[in-house]
This record gives C-alpha cells, sequence and structure tokens, in this order.
C-alpha cells in the first residue's frame, strides 16, 4: 500500500526553509504569496472544502481572496515549525485568559499520565509539544506520511521528551496505545477527522449536527486517564495563544455513564473551538469535507 504523503514535492518544505533563511524578506513574502496562488489553482479538492469550511465559519460566500488567505495561513504555521526546528528556539505559549486553565495546568504540573486531545487548528503540534516541556513523557498520535520534514524539525527540537506513535505503520492503534499508556506517557490525539477513528458520535457544531470521533473517551474509560484538550492559535512570529478545555475524569463509572459524561465535555470543547473559529477562521487546517452533517429523519 502506497504510504500518505503531504501535498508538494518532497524537497518542499526543505527549499521552503533554504529561501526564508537566504531570500530578502519582501521577495520571499510575495514568492510565498504567489506559490500559494499557484497551489490554490492546482488544488481543487483542497479549495473546495476552503471555501465550505469558510464560508460557515464566516456566515457569508467567499472566493479566491479568502481561500488564499486560508493557504496563506497554513503555510505560516508551517514556517512557524520549521524555524523552531531550525533555530532550536521555543515558542512563547501564552495562556488564553478568558478560558479558565486551571484545572488544565494542574494536570499538566502533575505526575499523572493524561489523553490530551487537540484538533487540526493552528499550532496544534507545538501545543502536544509543550506538554513535553513539563517534564512528562508525551507520545503524538499520528499517521506516518512520506514528506514529514516538519514533525522531522520539531524532533530535533522535543525529541528528548515527546515521540511519535505511527498508527499506520505495523501495530494496531489500541496495542500502540496500550503500551504507551503502560510506560506512564501521556497520549496526544488529534479528534476532528472521522476517518481515521472506529468510534463516532454526533454533535452540534458549525450550525449542524455532525460526525466526530470519540475514541478518546472510549481509551479514557479502558486506561483510567483523564481528558483534556487544547490548540494553539498564532498570535505572531514569537507567540500562540493556547486555549485550553476543562478537564474530564473518568473516575471508577460504568462504560456507559463515562462514555455519556465523556460526550457532554467534548460538545463542551467543540463550543469553545467553534467560538475560537469565529473569532479566528483562518485557523483551521484540514482542507477536507466538513465532517459529516447528520439530518433527523
Amino acid at each position: 500500500m502506497a504510504r500518505l504523503r503531504n501535498p508538494g514535492p518532497s524537497w518542499g518544505y526543505r527549499f521552503l526553509l533554504w529561501a526564508d533563511s537566504t531570500w530578502p524578506k519582501g521577495f520571499f513574502d510575495f514568492c510565498l504569496k504567489a506559490g500559494n496562488a499557484v497551489a490554490l489553482l492546482c488544488m481543487p479538492s483542497q479549495r473546495r472544502a476552503s471555501t465550505e469550511y469558510l464560508e460557515l465559519a464566516l456566515g457569508r460566500k467567499v472566493g479566491f481572496k479568502e481561500n488564499l488567505q486560508h493557504f496563506m495561513e497554513l503555510s505560516q504555521s508551517l514556517l512557524f515549525k520549521l524555524r523552531i526546528g531550525r533555530d532550536g528556539q521555543l515558542p512563547d505559549f501564552q495562556i488564553d485568559p478568558k478560558y479558565d486553565a486551571t484545572a488544565f495546568m494542574d494536570l499538566v504540573l502533575s505526575t499523572r499520565a493524561a489523553l490530551f486531545g487537540t484538533f487540526h487548528v493552528g499550532h496544534s503540534d507545538l501545543t502536544g509539544c509543550m506538554l513535553g516541556e513539563f517534564g512528562r513523557s508525551v507520545r503524538m498520535v499520528r499517521q506516518r506520511v512520506e514528506n514529514d520534514y516538519d514533525l522531522k524539525m520539531l524532533d530535533k527540537v522535543f525529541g528528548k521528551s515527546v515521540e511519535f506513535v505511527w498508527i499506520n505503520e505495523g501495530e494496531s492503534m489500541l496495542f500502540a496505545l496500550k503500551n504507551a499508556a503502560e510506560d506512564g506517557a501521556s497520549l496526544a490525539l488529534q479528534c476532528d477527522r472521522e476517518m481515521h477513528a472506529s468510534k463516532h458520535r454526533n454533535f452540534d457544531f458549525m450550525g449542524a449536527v455532525r460526525r466526530f470521533p470519540v475514541t478518546i473517551y472510549h481509551l479514557s474509560y479502558l486506561l483510567r486517564m483523564p481528558v483534556a484538550f487544547s490548540f494553539g492559535i498564532p498570535v505572531d512570529e514569537q507567540r500562540t495563544q493556547v486555549v485550553c478545555s476543562q478537564v474530564f475524569e473518568p473516575g471508577e463509572d460504568e462504560r456507559k455513564d463515562v462514555l455519556a459524561r465523556g460526550y457532554v465535555h467534548f460538545q463542551e470543547v467543540l463550543n469553545m473551538l467553534e467560538a475560537v473559529l469565529r473569532q479566528h477562521p483562518y485557523v483551521w487546517f484540514n482542507f477536507l469535507p466538513m465532517n459529516t452533517e447528520v439530518r433527523s429523519s
């Protein structure tokens, strides 16, 4: 089976980083925008997904200008990660004061292994890596792709505390995650793409009832680990604002009760995510059709 790959040539990320280091800023910025415009024209499915999402987030019709801004935001986020790997300088993480992060930070600063959920939003990879800076071992669950130079660059900086679990290679996902939990590691999972999970539930999101993966709450029950969500919103070239959820505790309840409470927690997380996306619409980086809309019969 052919391995998945990110868009663009295998050398694309290296070239981008080289150009960023050597070209005058104005010329580089112009070429980056021109390159994104070409990509936009050559990637019709991603352009359609961008349009579908942005029209929901912005509440109006969108065109090439908005799509280009969406693509540019993704490129800037990628550059942010590549520069961290090149320079070895950690970003400045700032907790968003609009959300109560007390329980989240208490969990992060503790020695408890936990399940940390996130989405393909802004600097999501960086928020997972950030957890390792608090002295805890973190396994980030990902699908391995061919041209993953951005993750290799992050591994250069965060590799002592953060490892990747490749769920599309070798071990089954559950077996791999169980092994990580038995090692006392925390797990970081992305919880928005429905095709990457076997457990789903319907939730309100972006004006409709949509299907989302809920594997993280099944793992919470099986492994008796707490769940917390976070994601990072770019502020500028050095800073990321971190939005944190409340902490879900599975306790000793039976499976159906843990899952029922977990689904309530996830709806609260999605409400928080939607509020953030209404304010920062261009940081949703799925570029896939929106989660399946479930219509009542």
